[in-house]
């Protein structure tokens, strides 16, 4: 309840959002250090539950800040029949694919706890595809997209490289052109096991 007030504070106070913006600003000032992440979020699709997958490369400062960008799509197949004019019902399947700039705070961290605040902003494109009667691949309906997706993640580290996670948000997608005939905005959420692969490097190869 208490990490929820502090983010309700840090977004309508105008003096929370300034120390918010201060601390930010502070840890940018710390050299940064480059990263890679595999990326994996649950999530719906027309009530649907699916799998959104991606990598993405940025750079971390003070172990608090990290921005940079990324590339996620669709992992997990939808696929319903469809109504094709002259074909009848076929097999369809929805493709999403989508580049992503995103920056993540971690505003608390306090012994093997840590809770981070990540925001990505990405713009891709959407397709619900079928196969015609020579076996050849059609597009039914096409859009660009516009995703945001806002969340906030929970970490707890133990045996020193390992942490245990979990994470809660929400994926707000808009269409430029057609509908796709599914519902993509919806809840996302992770939950997983973490190894500190750099830290077990280091320690294990006496880098400082």
């Amino acid at each position: 309840m208490r990490t929820y007030l502090l983010i309700l504070f840090l977004c309508a106070s105008p003096y929370g959002r300034a120390q918010l913006l201060d601390s930010i600003a502070l840890f940018a000032k710390q050299p940064p250090r480059l990263i890679v992440r595999l990326d994996l979020k649950g999530s719906f699709v027309s009530n649907r539950n699916v799998r959104m997958a991606g990598v993405k490369l940025g750079w971390e400062h003070a172990r608090r800040f990290q921005y940079g960008v990324g590339y996620s799509f669709l992992f997990t197949p939808v696929e319903r029949e469809r109504f094709v004019d002259g074909l009848g019902l076929r097999s369809s399947r929805l493709r999403l694919g989508y580049v992503n700039a995103y920056v993540d705070y971690a505003f608390y961290q306090r012994g093997a706890w840590e809770v981070r605040i990540p925001v990505q902003l990405g713009v891709g494109s959407g397709s619900v595809v079928y196969r015609d009667l020579s076996d050849r691949r059609q597009k039914l309906f096409r859009s660009g997209i516009v995703i945001y997706e806002p969340s906030m993640t929970v970490q707890y580290r133990f045996l020193k490289y390992f942490g245990v996670g979990a994470g809660w948000g929400y994926r707000l997608v808009m269409r430029t052109r057609h509908s796709l005939d599914e519902r993509l905005t919806a809840p996302i959420y992770t939950l997983g096991l973490r190894i500190f692969f750099e830290d077990l490097y280091r320690d294990y190869s006496g880098e400082r």
